[in-house]
């Protein structure tokens, strides 16, 4: 079974017609430059804004991609992550919301800025952490919603995933 997810699939042909602020999911081949990381593809290419969330394929990698569109003069890809396809372990999913005082489960990236300890989600929602002092790396979070603004997520308990979900080190793309 399958989780439903909010992305729309669409090609780079398609990336015209689909409205501003539209999650999607598309492929093509991770292309690094000295300016920054494109998706390339037969019908064009896509700017990519923000690196995959928890990983960093390598040039020339063919990738499925997934973020929120951002058509202007040049379209771009605010990417929440990305994976290889046929990777089981990564797959496009909206991150749960509570009120405050609800328990939520999170998946993030946990990393220290100056004295705060940030949990960042593949859909870039941000909590500032209490509760723990964990080490960087990306955590599956669980913990009580304690304030909204800003959003503190008290700890209660936490699973390092940063090990489970390194990317393939050996890619035969021949």
């Amino acid at each position: 079974m399958t989780d439903p997810t909010p992305y729309l699939t669409v090609t780079l042909t398609d990336l015209p017609q689909v409205p501003d602020g539209t999650l999607i999911l598309v492929s093509g081949t991770y292309t690094r430059t000295l300016t920054g990381a494109t998706l390339r593809g037969a019908a064009g290419h896509l700017d990519l804004t923000g690196e995959p969330f928890d990983w960093s394929p390598r040039h020339g990698t063919p990738l499925e991609v997934w973020g929120q569109l951002w058509n202007g003069r040049a379209a771009r890809l605010i990417v929440h992550n990305a994976r290889v396809p046929g990777d089981v372990r990564r797959r496009p999913r909206i991150s749960p919301t509570a009120l405050t005082g609800a328990p939520l489960n999170v998946t993030a990236r946990v990393q220290r800025v100056g004295a705060d300890l940030l949990a960042v989600t593949p859909d870039r929602h941000t909590y500032l952490l209490r509760g723990a002092d964990l080490p960087d790396g990306y955590h599956h979070l669980t913990g009580t919603l304690t304030s909204d603004a800003p959003p503190v997520l008290h700890v209660t308990g936490h699973h390092d995933l940063s090990r489970a979900m390194l990317p393939p080190t050996e890619l035969d793309l021949d």
